[in-house]
């Protein structure tokens, strides 16, 4: 059996992003997830972007590694990269939920998170129990989503 590496991100758009941006980032991003075997999760609010990338390790980090090197892409901080167990985002070569249509507790989860990157310090987010609950009860909020 193949692990699961999940990797999670936040950073700051460089630029406005347009809806037709957005569009051509998540046709891009669905085009080289699926033959990599990477299923995500991506949302832009407030001009920044948060994503979660899951699948082969080396697939995963090579593609963070382009993101990493994108010139949309401001401020980059890792809140998770681990094994996990089974992914959240089974069936989506890349979903893309509008920030304005989550739920109550969807937004206060992401608010609760937006809030710890503001205090901790960026190199040990990744490895902070508060931060690791945070992210399992957002990513937990999206389940039915993401077995459709």
């Amino acid at each position: 059996m193949t692990s699961i590496h999940r990797h999670i991100y936040v950073s700051a758009a460089r630029e406005e992003m347009s809806p037709a941006q957005l569009d051509s980032i998540l046709a891009k991003a669905r085009e080289n997830n699926e033959p990599a075997g990477v299923t995500g999760l991506l949302l832009f609010h407030d001009s920044s972007f948060f994503q979660v990338l899951e699948g082969p390790k080396d697939a995963v980090t090579r593609i963070f590694s382009r993101i990493e090197r994108d010139h949309r892409h401001a401020r980059i901080i890792v809140l998770q990269a681990k094994d996990v167990a089974s992914r959240a985002f089974p069936n989506w070569s890349m979903g893309y939920v509008n920030a304005h249509a989550l739920r109550p507790e969807q937004k206060a989860n992401l608010v609760d998170l937006g809030q710890l990157i503001g205090r901790e310090e960026p190199a040990t987010l990744s490895s902070s129990p508060v931060v690791s609950v945070q992210i399992n009860a957002f990513l937990g909020s999206f389940r039915e989503f993401a077995a459709a």
